[in-house]
């Protein structure tokens, strides 16, 4: 009946929250990381994926926008490891040219400085629309937030500096 399925997916979803509440729920990972065999978070072990990441965070700093690393990598010929997420290459790590989408969502990213993170987004139904699209929610919001849960590509400190700097770029208008 309705009621035995809701209260399944009640259970469901409740198990679910508390998996994530203790940082123990798997989740897809961002590239540049991988589950090791005792499903523990770590640092990609291909070396020129950890390499690419890397480089993308120290540009960052040196030019301060996400733009300009898009310039920096296309002026080097430089490719970005993405990872596939359907198909029959589910999973493989494919090298593509950064896009300034690619960079800001790396650099906003919080797995990328070792934290544990569920609940940054949330499902949004427009009003008069049927399209559901994700929404970003304030770091308050956030259901769970486990900082130093694994290895990460930066600090926490400089996590924190790189959205600060990627606001301060948003407020100064387009080309940041």
């Amino acid at each position: 009946s309705e009621a035995e399925l809701h209260l399944l997916r009640a259970r469901l979803r409740g198990g679910m929250l508390n998996k994530a509440r203790k940082g123990e729920l798997a989740m897809r990972l961002p590239v540049g990381f991988a589950y090791d065999p005792q499903e523990k978070v770590i640092l990609n072990p291909d070396r020129q994926v950890q390499t690419s990441i890397r480089l993308l965070f120290d540009t960052f700093r040196r030019v301060g926008s996400a733009h300009k690393v898009v310039r920096e990598f296309r002026t080097q010929q430089l490719q970005f490891p993405m990872r596939v997420h359907t198909g029959p290459a589910k999973g493989d790590i494919v090298w593509k040219p950064l896009t300034a989408s690619r960079a800001a969502e790396t650099l906003r990213n919080p797995r990328y400085a070792g934290a544990y993170v569920f609940g940054r987004r949330a499902q949004r139904k427009k009003h008069m629309d049927r399209h559901v699209s994700p929404v970003y929610l304030p770091r308050d919001q956030w259901h769970t937030l486990i900082p130093n849960a694994h290895e990460g590509y930066i600090t926490w400190d400089h996590y924190e500096n790189h959205l600060k700097q990627l606001q301060a770029n948003s407020r100064s208008g387009p080309g940041t």
